[in-house]
């Protein structure tokens, strides 16, 4: 009760109930039709039963799985089941269009299982509220579900249409609702009344042999009614009229009282991916001169447009020049595919040209998924990647890598390639610079498609690891169908500052993997690549990689007129190879391999050593992203002096199934347990200090506390599942990392993982639990979850740009994947509770058993393997 006695109601979004739907069906009314046929035919009685199956339908699909109850013996009034049916999917996921559809099924001796009939009912009422208590539904008899128009099948009439039994369960209703006065002695007559009269009408539907409503189900006449669905022709009137443009001049001195000023804080509190009701809509309208000088406001304001509406979409784009600039996180939701306009996604562009190409990079694969969703291929975003390109080599060559790998992609592909041509086109006309980058595609290309001519010989000799080293180098050396690679003078892919100078073959092995990664050492320029000398890159070079170079060319730089053969011939590798293999006796050049080599060396200092992974056969796009997400977040908690040594190794695929990975020296845990036993005597082989902790620098056990609360506070943000120790590396100064995400969102092929990987073995290296070093890890993963809610807008209209790309986890269901990641922030919560939810997450973690016997089950697969 409130304060002053009236009813005090709270409501929950059904987006936060984190519960299965649950469903309790109870019992049906009325003579089955295999019970009416015997009892008309004055058989003698059989056993009968049934069963009903429930399913959640929206959008035309079932949405998850169907749920079954039990068998019940029939009997002439019908049966019961009083039985509680759970689904896989949460309240949380259901569409407001979301029905429950029931389907009766009957079994008679000596007949098969026979479909009665079906009846649906909206979850949700139209004021979108979840429908609860007891509900009446009428079984449409003979008639089957159809998912794609479960309202044909309504369970429950109008009101008008329903009898008198119909009209007093909806006082009922309204009763245990609170809705009606209540007086003890008289409903107690009033309940007994309506129990008499609806068994009485009950007993009349069995006399009339027809349990399912008046009539047999069969003398229904049905109707399809187009406009259902449709919005209401008068509130859209209404609606227009307030925002009548003539209307301006009054909204421009409307200003919102405090209760308006409450409810237009909750509506820009909203996630990016929310869509607005039409009761906040017409708020912002309302006073949207007022808010012009709330940058947070834009997004949401342009949301409630009716761009259909040439007046009202011209006045938005009038306010829109007048609002206050905005940030990156708005810019990049003005690209997601829920803004189609382009004014709006030219003030995107416009925000986003106004910083420096360094924090641009951290955006720049969303920016190129977000070309998906432009109205045409010469956009203003296309053209704005392309000049910022042409103006930066770095720039430039991730913007190919980024575009060359979505050739493929059926729907994106074509667009892809005709922005890569319009790059090509810019480096073109962008002079020696412009010239010296081009040429670096060129040879990264070369030197990809001769790595993935390698991968596929060696896993077609199906040599194991050391065999398919001693392979590997033999195709590498001085004879060798690849040599020129040992010469190859090209930047660093995943680092273009890099200036690799040829390949070390008696350097580069082969991993124990059935994919037979192969880790690659090159000789490397020890100053960065000044690009804007006469000769970036010149040194000799075999004339196997300036003919392979050629090949590579021709491609690329007719990329939009054929970019599904240049797909194929650079992506490939196996006929680029050949290509290179045949060249690689030519005569162009005086001095050998080995010769060259010496006289480069001669020539320049000793250079240093670049170890990268090259992997074949793997899609690297989702490792890709999640590592952007880790280096993203990394950036942010850094700008809030929150430094947590963390290792965001880079990842750029380079193919939809093979790329290059950053090498970085480490051991998984698995092994380092195995033997040493524990963490802290693999650290003190480099970090030994008598004096110090344990035995140990205390920068290293630091170093290790900061790492394991960055990793685990982001991989439970990501979601990251699968994570056993062979993934989670230790590095010998300490730093904690991890690998291989091939499951995020919440996905897991294992059963009940733990929110965030935090094993026994890491607690003791921290000194326990009761140690002070355990308390600064949980300390520094409450203060970076913080940190990172703060940017949850960013972090969620990044993951919102993804909807299209091309991962699993995303793509399939992008508004479930935004909804499980919002789940993971927690927006409702302020920084007390979100400290509190954080310090339970790791006390879950930490005591977790069901870990603990996965993980051993786990090194017995392996040991096996």
């Amino acid at each position: 009760m409130g304060s002053k006695g009236k009813p005090e109601w709270r409501f929950y979004l059904s987006c936060d109930v984190d519960l299965q739907v649950k469903v309790r069906v109870c019992s049906l009314y009325g003579c089955l039709p295999g019970v009416r046929r015997k009892h008309d035919l004055q058989e003698a009685a059989q056993p009968t039963a049934a069963f009903a199956v429930a399913q959640l339908v929206a959008g035309g699909e079932v949405l998850g799985l169907e749920a079954k109850t039990t068998y019940a013996e029939t009997m002439l009034e019908g049966c019961n089941w009083s039985e509680w049916l759970t689904f896989c999917v949460k309240y949380r996921d259901l569409p407001p269009d979301a029905y429950l559809c029931l389907s009766l099924y009957e079994l008679c001796e000596g007949r098969a299982m026979a479909l009665v009939g079906c009846s649906s009912m909206p979850l949700f009422s139209k004021k979108g509220r979840l429908k609860t208590g007891q509900q009446r539904l009428q079984v449409w008899e003979g008639a089957a579900l159809d998912p794609s128009q479960p309202q044909l099948l309504l369970g429950k009439p109008s009101l008008s249409q329903r009898s008198q039994v119909g009209h007093l369960e909806h006082l009922v209703k309204l009763y245990s609702r609170g809705d009606v006065p209540r007086c003890d002695w008289l409903d107690m007559l009033a309940f007994k009344e309506v129990q008499r009269m609806r068994s009485a009408e009950l007993q009349e539907g069995v006399q009339q042999q027809g349990p399912w409503g008046p009539g047999s189900g069969s003398d229904i006449i049905r109707i399809h009614d187009p406009e259902v669905g449709w919005e209401n022709p008068a509130e859209l009137k209404a609606a227009k009229l307030a925002r009548s443009v003539t209307r301006g001049v009054i909204d421009r001195e409307l200003k919102p009282n405090s209760e308006e000023r409450r409810r237009i804080a909750a509506v820009l509190r909203l996630p990016p991916n929310k869509p607005l009701q039409a009761e906040a809509k017409a708020l912002l309208w309302r006073f949207r001169f007022s808010l012009v000088s709330e940058k947070r406001a834009l997004t949401k304001f342009l949301k409630c447009v009716d761009w259909s509406d040439a007046q009202e979409a011209q006045q938005a784009f009038e306010l829109m020049q007048q609002w206050a600039p905005i940030e990156v996180a708005d810019a990049l939701e003005l690209l997601s595919p829920d803004f189609k306009n382009d004014e709006v996604r030219a003030h995107a562009v416009a925000t986003l040209q106004a910083k420096e190409d360094d924090e641009l990079l951290y955006y720049l694969l969303q920016l190129v998924q977000a070309l998906r969703f432009e109205a045409f291929d010469d956009s203003r975003l296309a053209r704005f990647l392309v000049a910022r390109a042409a103006a930066n080599p770095a720039f430039a060559i991730f913007l190919h890598w980024y575009l060359f790998t979505e050739w493929e992609d059926p729907e994106f592909g074509g667009r892809a390639s005709a922005v890569h041509s319009g790059l090509v086109n810019a480096l073109a006309g962008a002079g020696r610079v412009g010239e010296a980058v081009w040429l670096a595609i060129r040879r990264q290309t070369d030197m990809m498609s001769q790595l993935a001519y390698i991968s596929k010989e060696l896993k077609m000799s199906r040599f194991k690891a050391t065999r398919a080293t001693e392979r590997m180098r033999e195709m590498v050396a001085e004879s060798g169908p690849c040599s020129e690679l040992a010469a190859l003078r090209v930047p660093l892919p995943l680092q273009p500052s890099t200036l690799l100078e040829g390949l070390l073959p008696q350097d580069c092995t082969c991993f124990k993997s059935a994919q037979l990664p192969i880790k690659l050492v090159f000789k490397a320029a020890q100053q960065p690549i000044d690009w804007t000398s006469p000769a970036p890159l010149a040194g000799s070079v075999h004339a196997a990689t300036a003919a392979a170079a050629a090949a590579a060319a021709t491609p690329l730089a007719a990329a939009g007129g054929n970019w599904p053969d240049a797909a194929a011939a650079a992506a490939s590798g196996t006929q680029l190879g050949s290509q290179a293999a045949a060249a690689a006796g030519g005569e162009a050049s005086p001095l050998s391999g080995s010769e060259q080599q010496q006289q480069q060396q001669q020539q320049r200092p000793a250079a240093g050593r670049c170890v990268v992974i090259y992997k074949k056969g793997d899609d690297l796009r989702q490792d890709q992203f999640v590592l952007q997400m880790i280096s993203l977040m990394d950036n942010l908690l850094k700008r809030e002096n929150l430094d947590l040594r963390l290792t965001p190794y880079t990842v750029l695929p380079t193919g939809s199934d093979d790329g290059l990975v950053q090498f970085v020296p480490s051991a998984p845990l698995s092994r380092i347990l195995a033997e040493h036993r524990t963490i802290h005597k693999f650290l003190a082989q480099t970090q030994a200090d008598p004096q110090g902790p344990f035995g140990l620098k205390a920068e290293a056990l630091e170093t290790f506390v900061r790492s394991c609360a960055g990793y685990c506070v982001m991989t439970y943000i990501l979601g990251v599942g699968d994570r056993h120790l062979d993934n989670l590396m230790l590095a010998p100064d300490g730093r904690l990392f991890h690998i291989d995400f091939g499951y995020i969102l919440g996905n897991d092929p294992k059963p009940f993982p733990p929110p965030m990987k935090l094993c026994r073995e890491m607690i003791e290296a921290m000194g326990g639990q009761d140690s002070s070093y355990y308390v600064q890890f949980r300390m520094f993963s409450c203060e970076a979850y913080n940190i990172l809610r703060k940017s949850a807008d960013l972090i969620l209209s990044l993951f919102h740009l993804m909807a299209g790309a091309s991962i699993e986890a995303i793509r399939n269901n992008p508004e479930n994947a935004m909804l499980k990641l919002q789940e993971k922030l927690r927006l409702d919560f302020d920084d007390e509770q979100a400290i509190e939810q954080m310090q339970a997450l790791i006390n879950e973690s930490a005591t977790a058993l069901m870990p603990q016997i996965v993980e051993t089950t786990h090194r017995w697969a392996q040991y096996w393997r």
